[in-house]
């Protein structure tokens, strides 16, 4: 349910911060009996620990991993888990996203990058 406003709202008796960072939903009991302005200063507070990663929310960041150094894992679990034609598929489809993508870590792969992948080649008639 998208939230309007400071993002904190009550149910029952209960205050509750709700919002989304870096495409991940928080929410966080604030406190139960308390005042609206009481909420909104604790939000504030747990909010920006959040945001400072103090919270201890969501753990260690991952390493981003290259586009070959991923492949490389493709294959390599497709070699373990797939018959023969599937493992040669998968690594004639990488050798051709290989073109487009091989120098660029995965987090800046973006979704629109992968439409214009899709999208054929037109030529001018």
């Amino acid at each position: 349910m998208a939230r309007r406003g400071d993002g904190i709202y009550q149910r029952g008796k209960t205050w509750w911060l709700d919002f989304t960072h870096e495409e991940k939903r928080h929410y966080v009991r604030l406190g139960r009996n308390i005042s609206k302005t009481v909420a909104g200063e604790i939000a504030k507070v747990k909010r920006g620990a959040i945001l400072k990663g103090e919270a201890g929310i969501g753990g260690p960041k991952r390493a981003d991993l290259s586009f070959d150094k991923a492949a490389e894992e493709v294959l390599a679990w497709s070699k373990a888990n797939k018959r023969l034609r599937t493992q040669r598929t998968y690594r004639q489809c990488i050798e051709r996203l290989k073109a487009s993508f091989a120098v660029r870590s995965l987090s800046a792969i973006s979704a629109f990058d992968l439409e214009r992948y899709k999208r054929p080649v037109s030529t001018p008639a």
